[in-house]
């Protein structure tokens, strides 16, 4: 349902800069939260963490409901906040499960599952914003029933994560067990993320992670200032499609056991990378045509110049969606354990999350200039390339150390005569 009310452009509201100025606070606190939850995480249990982090979500949409009918801007900050705290705990939680629990081989099958699940919520969501507000031909802001529907939906999950399968039970169908090795102290467990921050790896991905999702907060934007009501509520709807697409493609690729790791790895991030640097060449065209425009264009759905423009909407989702997932796939490798895989998740989405502030910040602004946002949506994918590709050159294999239920009754047994 977040990522439903993202779809609506700056979250429903007329107006982009206050919603902006909210998300960029709701980031800002994911990106302190998220690193020091995977640690947490660790010591209270995915389950525990889960559920903490599903508490803020009804907040944050309750606040995007009090600006839409009030311009009630302090109660959206609020709700913001607490977000942001508790969905950094939710943040590092889902990664981890996803990546942890299934077998190396098929990680990449069941992150396209997740990737579906999370467009799922967005599809359902956008289809009752697409009925409501069927009929606004004009821009501006959707209907408040909107939010209603969405916020009932968003108090469902905290009692949905409860119900999680503990690791320690699950069962992979290759019959390897999940490893969970928890540190003895609190303080260990700090130890070793802020260490493996500090490692060559991760910090050579840094850059990587940093881009991979700072699209959304121009594409908000983007769609707020130039699509009418009922076209963002179609995009809402159609576009999280091209994530599910995107995503059991690259799947298809990265569990391909047929092919080495290396050239699997490179394969993908070539194409992606060349997708997203596409949009950004195209997004700088149409952003020129539109600031040399008499006035601003409102595109309404299937009429005039909707198509081109709304087609790079659907790309930045294609190719993003897909970039995420790789390098959850692709950290998902160096990790040992679900504990380890737990850090480095906390890392990587906290380093995301870092980007998505600068990038809802600068959109909080009424009189930004939108070439500055291309231009580092540009520079840094282009950044980055360089430090990945030294990290994919060194991929020989999946870390993940294996147990099956066999070594496990020996080493039982073992403990036993001990």
């Amino acid at each position: 349902m977040w990522d439903a009310l993202g779809g609506l452009g700056a979250g429903g509201a007329a107006e982009p800069y206050a919603v902006s100025a909210a998300n960029a606070l709701v980031y800002g606190l994911f990106a302190v939260v998220c690193a020091a939850a995977g640690a947490i995480n660790n010591r209270i249990g995915l389950k525990y963490g889960l559920a903490l982090g599903a508490v803020g979500y009804p907040l944050y949409g309750a606040g995007l409901y009090t600006n839409n009918v009030g311009t009630n801007t302090w109660f959206l900050l609020f709700g913001s906040a607490l977000c942001g705290i508790s969905a950094g705990f939710f943040w590092a939680a889902e990664a981890a499960i996803i990546i942890g629990y299934p077998s190396p081989k098929d990680r990449a099958f069941y992150l396209a599952i997740w990737q579906t699940a999370k467009a799922a919520g967005p599809i359902v969501g956008g289809a009752i914003n697409l009925g409501l507000n069927a009929n606004r031909k004009t821009t501006g802001s959707v209907s408040s029933s909107t939010y209603i529907v969405f916020i009932v939906i968003m108090c469902l999950g905290l009692p949905i994560a409860l119900c999680l399968s503990p690791a320690p039970k699950v069962w992979r169908h290759d019959g390897t067990r999940i490893v969970v090795r928890q540190a003895a102290t609190w303080g260990a467990e700090f130890k070793a993320v802020g260490k493996l921050f500090l490692s060559r790896r991760i910090l050579l991905l840094l850059p990587a992670f940093f881009i991979s999702y700072f699209y959304n907060g121009f594409l908000s934007t983007w769609l707020t200032t130039y699509f009418t009501v009922r076209s963002r509520a179609f995009s809402s709807f159609f576009t999280n499609f091209a994530g599910i697409f995107s995503s059991f493609l690259i799947a298809a690729l990265l569990d391909n056991q047929k092919v080495h790791i290396k050239t699997r790895a490179r394969i993908a991030f070539l194409s992606i990378v060349t997708i997203l640097v596409g949009t950004w060449i195209w997004a700088t065209v149409l952003q020129k045509q539109f600031y040399d425009a008499p006035e601003a264009p409102a595109f309404d759905w299937f009429k005039g110049g909707f198509g081109k423009s709304y087609a790079l909407v659907f790309f930045w989702q294609f190719g993003g969606q897909a970039f995420q997932q790789f390098l959850y796939w692709l950290v998902g490798q160096y990790a040992t354990d679900l504990s380890s895989t737990s850090h480095h998740v906390g890392i990587l989405r906290g380093v995301e999350a870092l980007g998505q502030t600068v990038a809802w910040a600068m959109q909080s602004e009424g009189n930004a200039n939108h070439f500055v946002s291309i231009g580092l949506n540009f520079g840094i994918t282009i950044l980055c390339i360089l430090p990945t590709w030294i990290i994919l050159s060194e991929l020989e294999h999946s870390h993940e150390v294996v147990v099956t239920k066999e070594v496990e009754d020996v080493e039982v047994a073992k403990d036993l005569r001990d």
